[in-house]
């Protein structure tokens, strides 16, 4: 007899789910960052040494993970007896963040350097950077208040102008300044972070989601003052629009393609009925049927609720990706104008715009 089929739902949900959980950790386990710190928490300070350096000149890292290698940098250099590297180490470390602090316990061997580097951070500055902008023409500067380790290399400017596509650039810092120039706009967004020599992130101003912004200015009408000039007809309101985008960034797209998928996934949906409505048939009929009907029967509806579950998984994606495009799409941006119209024997003031 052949066995009823049971939990035939969520099969390939589940097998998509565990290819996902080992892709993710195969990329963790890959991470020098995270290699040390396992090496770390075995007392393995040999293989964390290198697992470290990697880490650190390998460059792309934000200023959490920077100030985490430089932790255990001070850490896994003092436990190994080199307490001038430990010293320097736990220094960069309070640089960036002047409240770290060892957990309690700690040996004295590894808090000795760190009580050194907290006494020459006393006495000089921590890293400390601030930005100044100008609208016409648009630059973001960054200027290096204090870094007594010269640690800053770079300034990376990130930004978008009048929501196009992002942009970067870096450039070098000298004097303790560095000046970006930026393309004219009517508004940009920016975020700048100080780099090092390995293109780690010290500290990061402005973000995508809270940017920098810098209001360009406009240009200027001439306007003649002869009174007696013909009047001139006001311009038309000017809306400054985002550039269009490709089409593979538009969400409509993706909710036809969304569209078609359900109704791919709902004739399987129904044909899933169909089959458990015969399997019920047959297994009510079970003496007047071979066993080779019942399991052609099972592989069926096997097969209609493994296209059913791949359906909706693809309509959800193509779901969620038309509404994230369709949140984050550039809105036009309307502007207001005022301007002063010559007229015979005197002017007027024209205001343009959508209302």
């Amino acid at each position: 007899m052949v066995a009823r089929p049971r939990g035939l739902r969520g099969l390939s949900a589940i097998a998509l789910a565990l290819v996902w959980l080992r892709l993710e950790g195969a990329a963790r386990a890959d991470d020098p960052l995270a290699q040390a710190r396992k090496a770390v928490a075995e007392s393995d300070y040999v293989s964390a040494r290198p697992a470290l350096t990697a880490a650190l000149n390998g460059g792309g890292r934000g200023p959490e993970d920077v100030v985490e290698i430089y932790r255990l940098t001070g850490i896994v250099d003092a436990a190994l007896g080199d307490a001038r590297a430990a010293t320097e180490a736990f220094t960069r470390l309070l640089a960036m963040s002047p409240r770290a602090v060892l957990p309690d316990g700690t040996s004295p061997k590894i808090r000795r350097p760190f009580d050194a580097a907290v006494r020459y951070i006393a006495s000089h500055a921590a890293l400390e950077v601030r930005t100044e902008t100008r609208a016409n023409p648009p630059v973001i500067t960054l200027v290096v208040v204090s870094d007594p380790l010269n640690m800053v290399a770079t300034a990376r400017a990130v930004f978008t102008v009048d929501a196009g596509a992002e942009r970067r650039l870096d450039v070098e810092v000298a004097a303790d300044r560095a000046e970006v120039a930026l393309p004219p706009g009517r508004r940009l967004d920016a975020r700048i972070a100080a780099l090092d020599v390995h293109g780690n992130r010290l500290v990061e101003i402005g973000s995508r989601e809270v940017p920098i912004v810098i209001i360009g200015e406009p240009p200027r009408a001439a306007i003649s003052t002869t009174s007696t000039s013909r009047p001139t007809a006001p311009r038309a309101a000017v809306t400054a629009g985002p550039p269009p985008r490709p089409i593979y960034l538009r969400w409509w797209p993706y909710a036809a393609a969304g569209a078609a998928a359900l109704a791919v996934t709902a004739y399987f949906g129904w044909s899933v009925r169909s089959d458990a409505d015969e399997l019920d048939r047959l297994y009510a009929d079970l003496p007047h049927h071979t066993g080779s009907e019942i399991q052609a029967a099972d592989d069926r509806a096997r097969r209609d609720v493994l296209f059913t579950n791949i359906g909706l998984g693809v309509t959800g994606g193509f779901a969620l990706a038309a509404g994230v495009l369709y949140l984050i799409a550039p809105r036009e941006h309307v502007e207001t104008r005022v301007a002063a119209v010559p007229l015979h024997g005197g002017g007027a003031l024209v205001l343009g715009g959508r209302f």
